[in-house]
């Protein structure tokens, strides 16, 4: 029989087993809230919340079905389906210069070209400058030398992974015949250049010196 206080009456229990038990049952009753919340009634252990799912198939449907871009200072959106290959938009654009006859609007042709260009789309931008080229615009022309010029080549505006010196020299050399003066000059820097980098070995420029005996 367990002793009485002074007064009569049972010694006080430890309040630590009780803050325990009271601790203990709230861990329980939180791991077991937070399972329901996981888990829809009578699913499975494992399947999402049916809300959860649809907003990340929606927010999925809405990426796959638009595209968002930047033009003219506003933003906007455009369907996937709109998108075109590399050049196509120039194709289909000297398809309809070809239909309408000469003369050729090359001023038109190579605005459009400096704005593909600075878009980002090489493509359709060397296809145009290749286009009015050949037919002797000569900006067109000095664009294509400079594209492959050694001394001015920038592989964020060319095509090509490397600098093309022989087309560089072909470009500029047309628009010299042409009497274009800074092509004249370029030809001159080509050849300055190619005696320099033959010198250390380089193939393209021993075949480029070639054109100057």
């Amino acid at each position: 029989m367990s002793e009485l206080n002074e007064d009569g009456t049972s010694p006080a229990r430890n309040p630590l087993i009780w803050i325990s038990l009271v601790v203990i049952g709230l861990i329980v009753f939180v791991l077991l809230s937070g399972d329901r919340d996981l888990r829809l009634p009578g699913s499975n252990s494992g399947e999402t919340s049916t809300e959860t799912l649809e907003t990340t198939t929606t927010a999925i449907a809405s990426v796959e079905a638009t595209t968002t871009i930047e033009g003219d200072g506003a933003a906007g959106t455009i369907e996937r389906s709109l998108l075109v290959q590399p050049g196509m938009r120039a194709r289909e654009y000297i398809k309809g210069l070809r239909e309408q006859g000469k003369p050729y609007p090359f001023e038109k042709i190579y605005e459009k070209a400096q704005k593909h260009m600075q878009e980002g789309s090489l493509a359709d931008a060397h296809l145009l400058y290749f286009f009015a080229a050949r037919e002797d615009h000569v900006p067109s022309i000095m664009k294509l030398a400079e594209m492959s010029d050694p001394t001015l080549f920038r592989a964020e505006d060319a095509l090509m992974d490397d600098a093309d010196v022989i087309q560089a020299y072909k470009w500029y050399r047309k628009a010299a015949d042409m009497g274009h003066q800074l092509a004249s000059d370029r030809v001159d820097g080509l050849q300055q250049w190619a005696s320099n980098a033959a010198e250390g070995g380089n193939p393209n420029a021993r075949q480029l010196l070639l054109n100057f005996r």
